[in-house]
This record gives C-alpha cells, sequence and structure tokens, in this order.
C-alpha cells in the first residue's frame, strides 16, 4: 500500500498535516491518482485545481493517461501535450 509523501498515512484527499496545500500525495502508485485515489485517468479529480487525476509515477506509463510514455502521440490530458512519467 502507497503512502502519504508527506506524511506517511495511507489515506487520499483532504487531511495532510504536512503539505502546503493540505492534500495527501502518493507519488508512487502509479494505479491511482495520486491525490483521490481514484484508478481513473482524465477529467474527473475533485482535488486538483485542473479537476484532472494525475498518477503517481513508475518511470514508464505517463501520469495523465496511463500510455507507455516514450509514445510519440499527443497526451490529451497532459497540460504540455506530451506524456509524461
Amino acid at each position: 500500500m502507497s503512502k502519504c509523501t508527506h506524511c506517511g498515512s495511507s489515506k487520499f484527499g483532504p487531511g495532510c498535516p504536512g503539505s502546503i496545500n493540505g492534500l495527501h500525495q502518493h507519488n508512487t502508485d502509479d494505479k491511482r491518482c495520486m491525490f483521490c485515489g481514484s484508478s481513473s485517468y482524465g477529467n474527473g479529480c475533485l482535488q486538483t485545481p485542473s479537476r484532472k487525476h494525475i498518477h503517481g509515477s513508475n518511470g514508464v506509463k505517463c501520469k495523465w493517461c496511463g500510455v507507455v510514455a516514450s509514445s510519440q502521440t499527443p497526451c490529451k490530458h497532459s497540460p504540455t501535450g506530451k506524456h509524461e512519467t
């Protein structure tokens, strides 16, 4: 089970005493949104200002859409338009 980068809790969402924005952040869980814990990609995260799910990084898959990040296709969810790990 992943842990919040700031406080070590297994919780997602608000309530983190160690982060600036008060949100738990799971940077290493590539199967879940790092802020809300959803397995979804794209729109729908209520915890981020962009309302997009951002998954933790495993160094291979794009954190915005889940495809292999070396793909030359554009990422429609990333603010840069490129896949990011």
